[in-house]
């Protein structure tokens, strides 16, 4: 081969290598090209999610209160009933026979009341009247049969009879006084007729109660979650044999993560959804943070009320809780992952003169996937990703990438 066709060769294979270590040097100058977030202003929604449970605080046994053979049961497990709602029906046959037998009572008590007014005192009247004629009677008598007597003509045994009957004739009166006395409003027997008739009307009273404890009815709206009893049985005083979740009173009761204690407050709002019916929700509240935490597990019980629950809500359901731990408008964020340290000193990379330097940063409330930026950037300012692998100092060939949309953090 002639020489200078080698010599060409060469040059040509010089030229190229050096096109290629310019075009290396060339891409080193101008940085590598990372992908950059600004730091921009976006309404930002900080949330905890958690699993729990529904419980109740109104998960009331329903029992009889007296003993008796169950005749009828008018609900099952599952069926939703209303406040006064006959749930349970006993046999009444005893009970209606003492409650007869004691109107019964109290009827001949107020008529014996109403004949001791009408007829005993007008007769006890007219029996004192009489009485007090034969006392007089009796009493003249006597004075005859004395002066007689003192007369010489009269015997001792003359005078002694009229004497007796002087004495009895005084105590018939008395007697008499006394009954007519006893017939009046104020006196004995009326108190005592009285009294007899207030003691078969409270004998009434409670045979009306134990009557109508032999229905049982339901104390408040709910639903109907066991059922222990069947037409037939013997029924005990304080044995339940309903169970009701009563309305208005549903709770949701959560294990929270630890991490998450020093963002809960009373009185936050929450969303929750039944796992058994994902496309629905409903709002709750966090009622109480229980301070103490699972060391087994970690976490801290939370408590929720739900004030008006859906008709699908069945306690022991799963469901899942949302809590707002708070909400910012309109404030500096960046995305969260390109947030370095973020739990003990942030920092990020921020592009300036086409380098990346490190910067300190303060955050404020986590949305999802973003972070707010309070301290150390300004709104316009581009950061890089932890995942861009970009160092401290190195020059950068910045491309912009879309912002995020999103604004709430499930944590």
């Amino acid at each position: 081969m002639p020489r200078m066709a080698i010599f060409s060769r060469k040059v040509i294979l010089v030229g190229v290598v050096l096109l290629v270590l310019i075009a290396v040097g060339g891409a080193k100058l101008r940085g590598k090209v990372v992908t950059g977030f600004p730091a921009e202003r976006r309404d930002l929604l900080q949330t905890v999610v958690t699993t729990g449970r529904v419980t109740s605080l109104a998960r009331v046994d329903v029992g009889s209160q007296v003993l008796g053979s169950v005749a009828v049961v008018r609900v099952d497990s599952g069926d939703r009933v209303k406040a006064g709602q006959v749930l349970i029906q006993l046999r009444d046959d005893e009970a209606r026979a003492s409650l007869d037998q004691a109107l019964g009572v109290v009827r001949e008590l107020e008529e014996r009341l109403k004949q001791i007014g009408t007829v005993d005192g007008p007769v006890s009247k007219q029996r004192v009247g009489e009485a007090e004629a034969t006392l007089r009677q009796a009493s003249s008598n006597y004075e005859r049969v004395k002066k007689l007597h003192d007369a010489g003509i009269a015997s001792r045994a003359d005078l002694d009879e009229a004497i007796r009957s002087r004495d009895v004739a005084a105590g018939v009166v008395e007697r008499e006084r006394l009954q007519l006395s006893n017939s009046r409003p104020q006196g004995s027997d009326i108190k005592l007729a009285e009294a007899r008739l207030n003691q078969a009307r409270a004998a009434v009273a409670a045979a009306r109660e134990r009557l109508a404890h032999t229905v049982i009815t339901a104390p408040g709206d709910g639903m109907v979650i066991g059922r222990k009893v069947e037409a037939g049985d013997v029924v005990q005083p304080g044995v339940s044999l309903l169970v009701l979740s009563q309305n208005g009173r549903t709770r949701i009761t959560a294990q929270i993560d630890e991490k998450n204690l020093g963002l809960l407050r009373v009185g936050q709002a929450a969303i929750a959804s039944a796992d058994a019916y994902p496309d629905k929700s409903f709002p709750t509240r966090l009622t109480t943070v229980v301070p103490a935490v699972d060391a087994q597990r970690g976490t801290v019980e939370a408590r929720f009320d739900v004030d008006n629950p859906p008709a699908y809500l069945v306690p022991d359901m799963t469901v899942s809780v949302e809590i707002e731990i708070a909400r910012h408008q309109k404030v500096l964020s960046i995305p969260s992952d390109t947030v370095r340290d973020a739990s003990t000193a942030p920092w990020v990379l921020v592009v300036r003169d086409g380098r990346a330097e490190r910067q300190n940063i303060g955050l404020g409330i986590r949305g999802s996937g973003a972070s707010e930026v309070k301290s150390g950037l300004k709104e316009g300012e581009m950061v890089l990703p932890v995942s861009g692998n970009a160092a401290v100092g190195s020059r950068i060939r910045l491309q912009t990438a879309a912002p995020e949309k999103t604004s709430g953090e499930k944590r």
